[in-house]
C-alpha cells in the first residue's frame, strides 16, 4: 500500500517528490488561510485554479487515486481519514510546525535550487550575508553565464549601472504581456467564491497569471522573446495607469515561479540562451537572472536561517498601525494612491513599486513592520511569508537593523520624480518639503532622517544626506515634522479638505 501524497497550494511541481510511490493524493481548499489574512480575491482564485488544474491533470492519467476537499474550515479537516500521508517540506515555517502537528511526514522540497541547510552552511561564520557574494557563487554552481574558463561574461558580475534608467521622454511602448484563456476551472472556482463570505480584498476580474505549466512556459517564452531584450534598461522605471501599462518589460513569472509550475532554472536557461543566440543584450539577460537565482534564492535562504527573528524585528521602533491607504482608503497621493489602486485591481505592483513607493511610506511613516508584512503577504498575487519577511521586513522596513540592507532604502519625492509619470499628476510638489504645497513622501521622508539621525550618523552610506539634513535650520525641521504629522494622518483618513478662502 502507498502513502498519500498532500499536495500544498503552493507546491504544485509536477515532479513533487511527495508524489513519488503515492497510492492518492490529497488536494485540500483550506478556508483557514484566507479568514487568518484577508486576501486578495486574485491569488485566492488563481491558486485554487492552479490547484484544480493539477487536480485534473492527475484524475485524467488514471495512475492513482485523486482525492479533493473543498471548502475544508481548516487542513485537519482536510485529511480527516487519512493515513499515512507525505508531503514535501512546506514553504513557511508555521505550515512546518502544523503538518509536524498533524501527523504529516515531511520530506525534502525540491521547488528550490538551494536548500535553506546549504545556504546556512554558506552563511555561516560570514562577517556579512550579502546578496552579491551569494549571487555569485550561484553563477559559480550552476554555471550560468559564464565564459569557458569560468569568467563572468562581459567581464563583470552585474551591470546595475546600465540598468537604473529612468522612463523615456517619449513613453516605452512596451508590448502587452502573455496572459491566459480562462476555462471551465476557471468559471466554477469563480462561482464557489462567489457563494462563499470570505471578506477577500480586491476585485475580481479574467485571471491574469499562469496557473498550469504550459501556460508558465508560454508567459516564459512570450518574455524572453517580447520584453527581455528591454527589461535591464528599465526594470527600476514606472509605468502609470492600471493593467498592462504598469507592466512594461516585467514577466510576470514570480506567481508561477512560487506556485511550482516552472522551474527556475528553466527560467535562468531561456534567458541565457537569448543572451548566447544574441536575441537580447547582456546587461538585460544578467539583470533577470540576479533576480531568479540570486534575490529569490538569497530571500529564501534568509527567510529560513532568521525564521524566529521575523515576526518581532523591529529596529526602528516603528510603531504606526497599518494605514487605511494599503487598502485602499484615497490620499491624495497621486504615487500612492495609483499603486494601491493597481494593486486592488490585479494583485499586482513590481518591484520598484513594491520598494520606493509602497516600502518606503511605510519605512518612513514609521509603519509596524509585521503588520506590513503580512499586507504584503496578503494582497499580492506571488505573496508568501518566505518572500515578504525578508523583502518587506528585511529590505523595504529595515526592521532586521541592517542584516540584509546596509542602509534603509528611504526616498524622498524626487526619486519617485525622476523614474515615473505619477508627479506629473500630483497636487504636490515632489521637491518642497513644508507648507501647503510640501509632498508628503519628501517631507516624511526627511522627518525620516531627523528622528533617527543619531542611529544613522556612524553609517558611511548616509553620510550624503545626513549632511543635506545639517543645512536645515529649527524652522524648517518644524515645520517637516508638522508636514509628517499631516502626512501620517492622510494615510489613515484620506486627504486633507483646503481651507476656504475669505
Amino acid at each position: 500500500m502507498g502513502h498519500t501524497a498532500l499536495i500544498l497550494g503552493d507546491q504544485l511541481m509536477r515532479d513533487n517528490p511527495a508524489l513519488a510511490g503515492a497510492e492518492r493524493v490529497v488536494f485540500v481548499e483550506s478556508l483557514a488561510p484566507v479568514r487568518r489574512l484577508r486576501t486578495h480575491r486574485k491569488r485566492v482564485h488563481l491558486v485554487l485554479s492552479a490547484m484544480r488544474h493539477f487536480a485534473a491533470e492527475l484524475r485524467e492519467t488514471g495512475e492513482l487515486e485523486v482525492v479533493e476537499r473543498r471548502g475544508m474550515q481548516s487542513l485537519a479537516d482536510g485529511l480527516e481519514g487519512l493515513s499515512d500521508v507525505v508531503c514535501a517540506e512546506p514553504n513557511s515555517a508555521g505550515a512546518r510546525r502544523r503538518l509536524q502537528r498533524l501527523g504529516v511526514r515531511q520530506i525534502a522540497s525540491n521547488q528550490f535550487l538551494t536548500a535553506p541547510q546549504d545556504f546556512a552552511a554558506w552563511a555561516a561564520g560570514r562577517k556579512r550575508i550579502v546578496m552579491e557574494d551569494f549571487y555569485r557563487e550561484q553563477r559559480r554552481r550552476l554555471g550560468v553565464l559564464l565564459t569557458g574558463e569560468g569568467k563572468p561574461e562581459g567581464g563583470r558580475w552585474n551591470f546595475d549601472r546600465e540598468n537604473r534608467r529612468p522612463p523615456p521622454s517619449d513613453g516605452f511602448g512596451a508590448p502587452d504581456p502573455w496572459r491566459p484563456t480562462e476555462d471551465a476551472i476557471d468559471d466554477e472556482v469563480r462561482r464557489d467564491l462567489d457563494a462563499m463570505d470570505l471578506g477577500l480584498f480586491g476585485e475580481d476580474g479574467p485571471r491574469r497569471f499562469a496557473a498550469t505549466p504550459a501556460e508558465a512556459h508560454d508567459a516564459l517564452d512570450d518574455f524572453v522573446a517580447q520584453r527581455l531584450p528591454f527589461f535591464g534598461p528599465w526594470q527600476d522605471a514606472m509605468g502609470e495607469g492600471l493593467g498592462d501599462a504598469r507592466v512594461l518589460f516585467h514577466s510576470l513569472l514570480s506567481a508561477p515561479l512560487n506556485l511550482g509550475l516552472i522551474d527556475p532554472l528553466r527560467v535562468v536557461r531561456a534567458a541565457e540562451a537569448a543572451y548566447r543566440g544574441g536575441d537580447a543584450p547582456l546587461s538585460s539577460v544578467e539583470g533577470f537572472v540576479r533576480q531568479i537565482i540570486g534575490w529569490r534564492e538569497y530571500v529564501w535562504g534568509m527567510y529560513w536561517i532568521r525564521q524566529e527573528q521575523w515576526p518581532t524585528d523591529n529596529a526602528l521602533d516603528a510603531e504606526l498601525e497599518l494605514p487605511d491607504a494599503f487598502w485602499g482608503q484615497p490620499t491624495g497621493w497621486a504615487c500612492l494612491d495609483a499603486t494601491v489602486d493597481g494593486v486592488k485591481a490585479d494583485a499586482y505592483a513590481h518591484h520598484i513599486e513594491r520598494l520606493m513607493i509602497l516600502g518606503n511610506i511605510a519605512l518612513t511613516a514609521g509603519v509596524a513592520p509585521w503588520p506590513m508584512v503580512r499586507w504584503f503577504q496578503s494582497a499580492f498575487i506571488d505573496g508568501a511569508e518566505w518572500v515578504m519577511a525578508p523583502n518587506a521586513a528585511g529590505m523595504a522596513l529595515h526592521a532586521d537593523g541592517g542584516v540584509m540592507m546596509t542602509k534603509p532604502y528611504a526616498a524622498g519625492g524626487n526619486y519617485i520624480n525622476k523614474m515615473s509619470g505619477h508627479c506629473g499628476n500630483c497636487r504636490f510638489k515632489p521637491n518642497v518639503r513644508v507648507g501647503p504645497d510640501a509632498c508628503p513622501v519628501t517631507a516624511l521622508y526627511w522627518d525620516f532622517m531627523a528622528r533617527h539621525r543619531d542611529r544613522f550618523a556612524n553609517n558611511r552610506r548616509m553620510r550624503m544626506p545626513l549632511h543635506g539634513l545639517s543645512r536645515f535650520s529649527e524652522g524648517e525641521l518644524s515645520g517637516i515634522a508638522a508636514r509628517a504629522a499631516e502626512a501620517r494622518e492622510e494615510l489613515q483618513t484620506g486627504p486633507r479638505v483646503p481651507a476656504l478662502d475669505g
